[in-house]
């Protein structure tokens, strides 16, 4: 799969599969920072510039996790997320589910 069009398709399937795993999880999710393009928050390769990124904010029971509980949280989507294909993760930006594209995940 060497078209970015094509990539980002993929992805987009990819990112629904992963919402719903997170759902059937017991997991809530909202979207983050998804394509962006004013340059600013991101480093300059970041996949976010090419459609090939996105930011979940995670909660369980309607309530937002964060410190260890998103850590947890966010490391077994990760699981999912690398089992079907995705980037493998960012231990300093765990929210961020991408593919790799032009060697920048």
């Amino acid at each position: 799969m060497g078209k970015l069009n094509e990539k980002q398709r993929r992805f987009t399937h990819m990112l629904g599969i992963l919402i719903l795993f997170a759902y059937a999880t017991g997991y809530e999710l909202t979207m983050g920072e998804s394509y962006d393009d004013d340059g600013i928050g991101h480093t300059k390769s970041s996949t976010h510039y090419v459609r090939l990124a996105q930011d979940f904010n995670v909660f369980k029971d309607g309530v937002y996790l964060s410190g260890k509980a998103a850590r947890e949280a966010h490391s077994k989507l990760h699981d999912f997320w690398d089992s079907i294909g995705g980037a493998k993760r960012i231990e300093a930006d765990l929210n961020h589910y991408s593919f790799e594209w032009q060697g920048v995940r």
